[in-house]
């Protein structure tokens, strides 16, 4: 670094601004920012990095800039982000910046195309680039490939990880129907998973491991998908303006008026474990006018629906009912799913009242017998059996045996 060279200098605000270095002392350089002349700052050598040329061109590979840092990155990352290229490489690894839109043309069917064989670097960075060159490695090398999408709430894995998704199928499908069926898993997922929270509409509250299978043939013959960490308290607490998940909500806005009764369903108020968060559907201005007014809670009608391009509570209800059925579930296993979710919920309703003896415990109110019914019904479990389960603790000792106990 040399004076009368830009340099990027800390801020407080935006990481880093463009200076000029004016003197080099023995605790630090003296920096004039080039926006505000006449004014220095200063900063630690370490925390100031050399800048190039023409900070407002931008390059596709961060690795063939001159001066290669945390500031320079960033920079050209920006740059490339305001002009919607939101894809930018650092050699095979491929950063993405969530634009919190859609580009047009950028996933169509002429883009998975147009990436199909084509070396990494021969096109402008893209998903499609990394998952081409993926599947390129595994059928050279004859080894299994992995992608890691990492990032944090809001960044974009999950949307990225469906697009990976489907240019594998699309691309390097068999044509049958499993590829689709890999692709309607992700909805079905993101439903059980996923759910509204401060910084991101649509968060993935588990991680998932995603395996796609080719045969000899190097085509497409099926996938499998582990998940583990799922957020289990999410289901009992939520923030009061994050949501539980998604499932909830979309089976309350968007099942028929016959699998509601069938289910004992209402409004998301009125269910102990939705109405301490947020209550509002996502819906757009039409499928806003397709919920019932009985079914929308007080919050909602005060306040309307909460907005956003990727989610519909009614539209998304029926899109997962139609991947439930490209997946292989029938009717009566897609109600038995939703008695499940719904005999969660009313179980979140069933209150509790100390016996008042001295050996502690507690027993079910008897105004949450109905609630009790509605349960008992919606799990298959016998009623008297549910209440005993509730009210009972049993604890495995180390030296064997059971040791517990039950309050009638």
């Amino acid at each position: 670094m040399e004076d009368g060279k830009p340099v990027w200098a800390p801020h407080p605000a935006d990481g880093f601004q463009l200076g000029m270095i004016v003197d080099i002392g023995a605790d630090g350089l003296t920096i004039e920012p080039l926006n505000q002349k006449g004014k220095t700052f200063l900063a630690f050598m370490s925390q100031v990095f050399p800048a190039e040329d023409d900070v407002n061109k931008h390059v596709e590979d961060n690795c063939t800039l001159m001066y290669l840092n945390e500031a320079t990155l960033l920079n050209n990352v920006r740059v490339r982000y305001n002009k919607d290229h939101i894809y930018t490489y650092v050699a095979n690894i491929l950063i993405a910046v969530n634009p919190y839109c859609d580009i047009l043309k950028l996933y169509g069917l002429d883009a998975i195309k147009l990436y199909k064989g084509k070396s990494l670097g021969t096109l402008p960075p893209h998903v499609y680039a990394i998952a081409d060159k993926t599947y390129r490695d595994m059928k050279v090398l004859k080894m299994s490939q992995s992608i890691i999408v990492s990032g944090e709430s809001g960044a974009g894995k999950t949307e990225n990880t469906k697009f990976v998704l489907r240019y594998l199928t699309t691309t390097y499908g068999s044509g049958q129907d499993i590829d689709e069926r890999i692709v309607e898993a992700n909805p079905l997922l993101e439903a059980f998973g996923n759910a509204k929270t401060v910084r991101n509409n649509n968060s993935s509250r588990f991680g998932k491991f995603v395996e796609i299978h080719f045969n000899e043939k190097n085509a497409v013959v099926g996938g499998f998908v582990s998940h583990y960490l799922l957020e289990k308290s999410r289901i009992c607490m939520q923030s009061s303006e994050e949501r539980n998940y998604h499932i909830f909500y979309r089976l309350c806005a968007g099942a028929s008026e016959d699998i509601k009764k069938k289910l004992h369903l209402d409004s998301p108020d009125s269910f102990r474990y939705l109405n301490r968060g947020c209550t509002s559907y996502f819906a757009s201005k039409d499928s806003d006018k397709q919920i019932m007014q009985n079914r929308k809670s007080p919050e909602h009608l005060k306040a309307g629906a909460l907005k956003d391009p990727l989610l519909d509570d009614v539209g998304d209800f029926n899109r997962m009912c139609v991947a439930m059925k490209k997946i292989g579930l029938d009717d009566t296993e897609k109600l038995d799913l939703f008695r499940v979710v719904a005999g969660v919920l009313h179980l979140g309703n069933i209150d509790f009242e100390e016996t008042g003896s001295s050996s502690g415990g507690c027993i079910l109110k008897n105004q949450s017998g109905q609630t009790l019914e509605y349960c008992a019904d919606l799990l298959g479990l016998d009623q008297d059996d549910l209440r005993v389960s509730l009210t009972t603790r049993i604890m495995l000792t180390t030296a064997g045996g059971a040791k517990g106990t039950v309050i009638k």
